[in-house]
């Protein structure tokens, strides 16, 4: 499993400040993604957060291969983007493993994943 992040940029969004209304909830977004995954994209998991670009999204993917799943993430944020007039004008800014877009007071937060069993300190077999 591999996490990706996301962020879908709003319309006149930037990184100091709101953007402007109507905005899709994160909520909204998280429900419109679940929506649009097909069983092949391998999603286990999805979180959603607004932050003052748009919203961003973690995703929890099943693929063999980080790209494999950054590609799949890709591919249905972009489906999300041209599935829903709601979202005319937003973009896709980045998608890709490990990288954290929002977490408060560290912006681009690097997050280090490591098995449950490792960090118990349990060998694996």
């Amino acid at each position: 499993m591999h996490l990706i992040t996301a962020r879908l940029r709003a319309p006149g969004a930037d990184d100091c400040r709101p953007p402007p209304a109507p905005l899709m909830r994160a909520r909204e977004l998280h429900d419109l993604v679940l929506a649009l995954a097909a069983p092949a994209d391998g999603i286990e998991h999805v979180y959603s957060e607004a932050s003052p670009a748009g919203i961003d999204l973690c995703f929890f993917i099943l693929q063999p291969t980080p790209d494999e799943a950054a590609s799949a993430a890709d591919r249905l944020c972009r489906r999300c983007i041209a599935a829903t007039p709601r979202l005319a004008g937003w973009s896709l800014d980045g998608c890709g493993t490990g990288r954290v877009p929002h977490l408060p007071g560290v912006p681009g937060s690097v997050l280090p994943l490591q098995a449950a069993d490792s960090r118990r300190g349990l060998s694996r077999n």
